[in-house]
């Protein structure tokens, strides 16, 4: 048997065996897709959300920018950007940068975040910040990949530590249920899960859809007597 041969076709079949099995991994993350909703307040339009997540080798991009339109956009101006960038290793989800910037008229905030290893440092409200992380840490918008891949594995616990305002925290999220929802992209088998707290003063609860890899398709945040909802209006696979 010539040695040479064995040793190159070994080799090839092990990296093809690797290749589908990273390949399988990645695939319980939700897959890439761009989607609209619409940000209402009861009957009255608030603005839109338009959303995109993208792959390039093992690096990601969830990208998320909100707009106020009509009368809410006389008011307030308001425009939010919020966005993650980092790495895929198989299902683990490695942040690497975190922005969320909200303008608006009188003011606004910015929580910019850089991860590097086991610190996370950034800048809130203009003030700097570092503080020591664990391998798991995630960001507010990078969590809501791992939950989702959490939600397709069926996992019971949905508890995450992540990095925020300038805090470690933690984010713990309770299933509620499914729920066949129909909305204007379409109708979707959904499992309704919601943030816990320790008080009633807030309430924020997602539908994450089966069909769209558990992403969310609607959100319900509730803040004393003002309730805000948001419904995905449309949405494509890339």
């Amino acid at each position: 048997m010539n040695f040479t041969f064995f040793t190159k076709t070994f080799f090839q079949a092990v990296s093809v065996i690797t290749f589908l099995l990273l390949a399988q991994s990645t695939m319980a993350l939700p897959k890439a897709f761009q989607a609209n909703y619409k940000v209402s307040k009861g009957s009255l339009t608030l603005g839109n959300l338009h959303t995109s997540l993208k792959y390039s080798g093992n690096n990601y991009s969830y990208h998320k920018y909100t707009k106020a339109t009509g009368f809410a956009a006389l008011l307030t101006g308001i425009r939010i950007t919020e966005n993650t960038d980092g790495q895929v290793s198989g299902h683990i989800i490695t942040p690497k940068k975190y922005l969320f910037n909200q303008s608006k008229r009188g003011g606004g905030k910015v929580d910019n975040i850089n991860f590097s290893r086991n610190t996370a440092t950034g800048n809130y409200k203009k003030k700097y910040f570092s503080v020591k992380t664990s391998a798991d840490i995630q960001d507010k918008a990078s969590m809501e990949l791992l939950l989702a891949h959490d939600l397709s594995q069926n996992k019971s616990q949905l508890t995450y530590n992540i990095v925020t305002q300038g805090e470690k925290t933690q984010y713990r999220f309770q299933k509620l249920g499914n729920e066949k929802l129909k909305t204007p992209a379409g109708i979707f088998n959904t499992v309704k899960v919601k943030v816990v707290r320790s008080t009633n003063a807030r309430e924020t609860i997602f539908w994450m859809a089966k069909e769209l890899d558990y992403m969310p398709v609607k959100i319900r945040h509730r803040e004393k007597k003002d309730v805000i909802t948001t419904v995905i209006k449309n949405y494509k696979k890339l």
